[in-house]
């Protein structure tokens, strides 16, 4: 059973700049609560980064207000007061062609290579991830994805059932689903993000019996444990949906949690083992931190 949305023609790209030490808090605010289709521009040298994110046409989100709220309240002296954000509106197929130009493959470990659709020369490897990269979170290029996916390659086994909390283009799935996962369930609160999940998994040929669903980890009420749940969205998300990520995981399965920050893991360590959840480890990628959480 697959649930994704209407097909969206049109999108408003949202445009601005930060100043370059930002820059990662101010993604991760516009992929927590605005949209996850994000596509940066930076010039070497350059003491700011300018981000471009996408969101339907026909939203009713007002955008504005939280995003000037969130940058007006960063301490930062080179912060635009008020801050500077510009937007127009795209074609679907405008926002297509300007994200292809950012996309690349990238090979992960010595077995991983993620690779976008068009890409016919990059040498295939033994998990050939294809993406058609759209306005979903996840082309393999952010340290948290990566992180993900050494996680996957490094503890899935054959026949374990994957949950996918904020599956983004649905790439750690389908890595699971090429390492032989029993089932997968693919979640994602974003409907642009629900679509192209679902034309990843066609396009990679997914053979698990799968799930896709538009919506929250409250979808997962009633589920049977499973043997690896993977989270890659935010600190303030992932501690209050731990409890749930938990009892989703069951005795002698694997909880990777991911999208966080250096500065996080104090409060994410602290909640682990106030649940008992002490078997954990800690994978880094500059400032970004996956853990690792073995049950039992």
């Amino acid at each position: 059973m697959n649930k994704t949305s209407d097909r969206v023609d049109a999108y408003i790209e949202v445009a601005l700049e930060v100043p370059r030490p930002h820059a990662d808090a101010v993604c991760n605010f516009i992929i927590d609560n605005i949209s996850n289709g994000i596509v940066l521009e930076e010039e070497e040298g350059s003491r700011y980064v300018g981000i471009k994110f996408y969101i339907p046409q026909n939203t009713d989100r007002d955008f504005r207000t939280p995003l000037s709220t969130f940058l007006s309240a960063l301490d930062s002296p080179t912060m635009p007061q008020p801050p500077d954000i510009k937007s127009r509106i795209v074609k679907n197929t405008s926002w297509e062609d300007e994200y292809r130009k950012s996309v690349t493959a990238i090979t992960i470990g010595d077995d991983i290579v993620v690779r976008p659709s068009w890409d016919e020369t990059t040498p295939r490897a033994k998990y050939d991830i294809i993406l058609e990269p759209k306005m979903a979170f996840g082309t393999g290029k952010h340290e948290t994805t990566r992180g993900c996916l050494r996680a996957v390659r490094g503890y899935f086994k054959p026949g374990m059932r994957f949950l996918d909390v904020g599956c983004g283009s649905g790439i750690l799935s389908i890595l699971a689903d090429k390492m032989q996962a029993a089932g997968i369930k693919a979640i994602d609160y974003d409907p642009i993000a629900a679509d192209n999940s679902l034309e990843n998994f066609r396009i990679n040929n997914t053979t698990a019996p799968y799930e896709i669903i538009c919506g929250s980890i409250e979808v997962c009420a009633g589920d049977v444990p499973y043997e690896f749940v993977c989270a890659n969205i935010i600190k303030s998300t992932i501690l209050e949906m731990l409890e749930r990520l938990d009892a989703l995981t069951c005795d002698g399965g694997v909880l990777v949690l991911s999208g966080l920050l250096v500065q996080d893991m104090p409060d994410i360590e602290a909640a682990l083992k106030g649940r008992g959840l002490v078997n954990f480890e800690i994978l880094t990628d500059a400032e970004w931190r996956t853990v690792i959480v073995s049950k039992g």
